[in-house]
């Protein structure tokens, strides 16, 4: 197939967190033989050896709605009905974005569908219709924030899915099985379930010194506070081994952990492979609801790593959490299971094996592109 991309950026310096599996999911339409075109809605487009994108035609109108986010306290706004900013944009910014794809579409002639990632979509309202009324192709949208971004979690950044018509898309895709009801309840016609996936040749095992007994990165503390002090805020305190820690918003007591800056990419690889033991602690909300996939277990299971889990609703769906992924209930668990793990490195070993292959049977981003593919392609089949 031929899909035009809408996403909300390529930029790897944005702080949006998944932006990695975007390059990673575009690499693997590409690999199973589709052609891909994006439009970035942030920052400028960057061409790969694996799709082509098209320059932004609101780069700088963006440019300015980010500084207007960045004056006003968003908390406020993830309650309010409406809010300016989205206003702004689908006076500014929706307009110019539609004629550069009705213009993509009229020039290309055999795109077959319209793929929107993680875009705000009360800024584009009407933006899906506009389109199949012009070129009878299916939309679908991918909102990898779910369930952080329904209205009743208060909306991710900001309340975008408020007073959004969700049946302007052929399809909603979401990592989340139990948000699907939400979403049937907010409008949406159908709803498909796509989790996160890797590609094990990006996170691929690389065989650095051990050095590093544990390891843990994540963002906002808050949202993860109970399972941080479970799992190493308590711990360390008691063992003697390095627990090593990085993020952003990580304002909680972590013991004898050691806090080092957010890193990049590529320092976040290294550490997790130096490490005798990685730690998977979620958000809590993430956590709670049922089947919600988060990026972070598969990127470790593709680097082969050691990992201990924090308790999370549909982890047993991705892993055998006896042999390929463990998960400790409470503080003492997490010291028993820590102690067995750094005396017995054949284990360690073989639980990293054992994820990376079943990582490689069933959770890669080539994986996520070819249901994608499918959902698509069903859509179309209605029209």
């Amino acid at each position: 197939m031929k899909i035009l991309i809408l996403c909300a950026t390529l930029d790897l310096s944005k702080p949006f967190g998944a932006i990695p599996y975007l390059w990673q999911l575009f690499k693997g339409f590409y690999e199973e033989g589709h052609e891909i075109l994006i439009i970035p809605y942030h920052s400028h487009g960057i061409d790969t050896l694996w799709w082509r994108s098209v320059q932004n035609p609101n780069y700088y109108k963006g440019l300015f709605l980010e500084k207007m986010l960045k004056m006003f306290d968003y908390s406020a706004s993830k309650t309010a009905n409406i809010s300016f900013i989205p206003i702004l944009a689908r006076l500014l910014v929706k307009p110019k974005l539609y004629k550069l794809i009705n213009r993509i579409l009229r020039q290309e002639k055999n795109i077959e569908a319209v793929l929107m990632i993680g875009i705000p979509l009360n800024q584009v309202e009407g933006l899906a219709n506009q389109i199949r009324h012009q070129h009878k192709i299916p939309i679908i949208y991918y909102d990898l924030d779910v369930p952080s971004s329904l209205p009743s979690q208060g909306g991710f950044t900001f309340n975008y899915l408020r007073g959004v018509d969700l049946s302007e898309y052929d399809s909603i895709a979401v990592p989340s099985e139990g948000s699907v009801t939400e979403l049937r309840k907010l409008g949406a016609r159908h709803v498909n379930v796509v989790h996160f996936g890797v590609d094990p040749d990006v996170f691929n095992p690389i065989p650095f010194k051990k050095d590093i007994d544990f390891f843990f990165l994540g963002n906002s503390g808050r949202a993860r506070a109970e399972n941080l002090k479970m799992m190493i805020t308590e711990p360390s305190k008691v063992l003697g081994n390095s627990f090593i820690v990085s993020g952003r918003g990580l304002n909680i007591n972590l013991g004898r952990a050691r806090v080092l800056h957010p890193l990049s990419l590529i320092e976040y690889r290294k550490c997790c492979c130096r490490a005798k033991v990685n730690l998977n602690i979620v958000r809590q909300l993430h956590a709670d609801v049922y089947g919600t996939s988060t990026s972070r277990p598969f990127e470790l299971a593709a680097m082969q790593c050691c990992i201990v889990s924090a308790p999370y609703k549909g982890l047993e769906k991705w892993f055998d959490t006896n042999k390929e992924i463990l998960v400790a209930k409470s503080s003492k668990e997490c010291i028993e299971i820590y102690q067995m793990l750094l005396d017995d490195s054949d284990l360690r070993n073989s639980m990293g094996i054992a994820a990376r292959n079943r990582l490689k049977k069933e959770h890669t981003t080539r994986h996520r592109a070819r249901q994608i593919i499918e959902i698509l392609k069903e859509q179309k089949s209605f029209d």
